[in-house]
């Protein structure tokens, strides 16, 4: 059976809505998916009814942001149930997300005559394009030229994911853990992508120790050294081996290989899971 356990809906900055994101899996041949949006558990309904009517299993999952160390990572949380006081940091999540674009268009609106907060308040994004409001504000009024490229503008005001006031990887692993859950670190490539193997490996040591129960060690853009170097650590210290193509549908495709749905599908007998 092929397993698929990190992708996105128009319900956070995915293009598909979830019954064409399911359709997709099942043209892909996908057994086991897991639609894991940003801070966001929306799309669940819909994708499990259509994945019921495809013959595929569907892991309920979420994507948190979470705060470690001097970065933000993301930690893919699978198979809970949504009580209070999970949804609870969910949800908390998500305004600190939704957030950081109503804080950009607060200071441009200094600097740009055409930026105005009461408009973005009332403004509607097309969510079938994928990404976040902001930036296809930003776009829409010419300000960019393409909508990856309004991201400068986050990182030039200072309205970054660091400055948010996210649970960090300590808090997010013991709500997922209480409410029956497992917790994955997402995509380590993206983190220590470039930096020493050894320090890879220090990093995933500290977060075993913070309550993480896997590693997402299968993803489109890590090096085989980087997957081998995760898979043998989840090995050693009997952690959860997924896999995840990070699909967001036509949004952040830069090739056509890149975050495709499957791309990196695996089989089960492949991985290392708990559900």
């Amino acid at each position: 059976m092929l397993v698929d356990l990190h992708m996105h809906t128009y319900y956070s900055d995915g293009s598909l809505s979830p019954t064409e994101l399911v359709r997709v899996a099942k043209e892909k041949g996908l057994g086991m998916i897991s639609i894991t949006d940003h801070n966001a558990l929306d799309s669940y309904e819909e994708a499990a009814a259509a994945c019921s009517e495809a013959g595929i299993r569907l892991i309920k999952g979420v994507e948190l942001d979470c705060l470690y160390a001097d970065r933000t990572v993301h930690v893919l949380a699978y198979d809970f149930e949504p009580t209070k006081e999970f949804m609870a940091m969910v949800n908390k999540s998500r305004f600190e997300l939704d957030h950081i674009g109503d804080k950009l268009i607060a200071k441009m609106e200094k600097d740009y005559d055409i930026v105005s907060v009461a408009d973005y308040e009332q403004y509607k994004h097309d969510r079938t394009k994928g990404g976040w409001k902001g930036i296809h504000y930003l776009h829409d009024l010419k300000l960019t030229t393409t909508l990856l490229d309004g991201m400068r503008f986050y990182k030039e005001y200072g309205c970054t994911h660091a400055t948010c006031d996210f649970p960090t990887v300590e808090e997010a692993c013991r709500l997922i853990h209480k409410s029956g859950g497992v917790a994955v670190l997402a995509h380590p490539g993206k983190y220590y992508g470039n930096s020493p193997i050894s320090e890879l490996e220090d990093a995933l040591e500290d977060l075993r120790l913070k309550g993480i129960d896997g590693v997402e060690c299968y993803y489109p853009i890590h090096s085989e050294a980087l997957t081998k170097t995760c898979v043998d650590f989840c090995n050693t210290h009997d952690l959860m081996v997924t896999v995840g193509c990070d699909c967001h549908g036509e949004f952040l495709k830069k090739n056509p290989n890149s975050y495709n749905m499957g791309c990196v599908s695996k089989n089960a007998s492949e991985l290392r899971l708990r559900f």
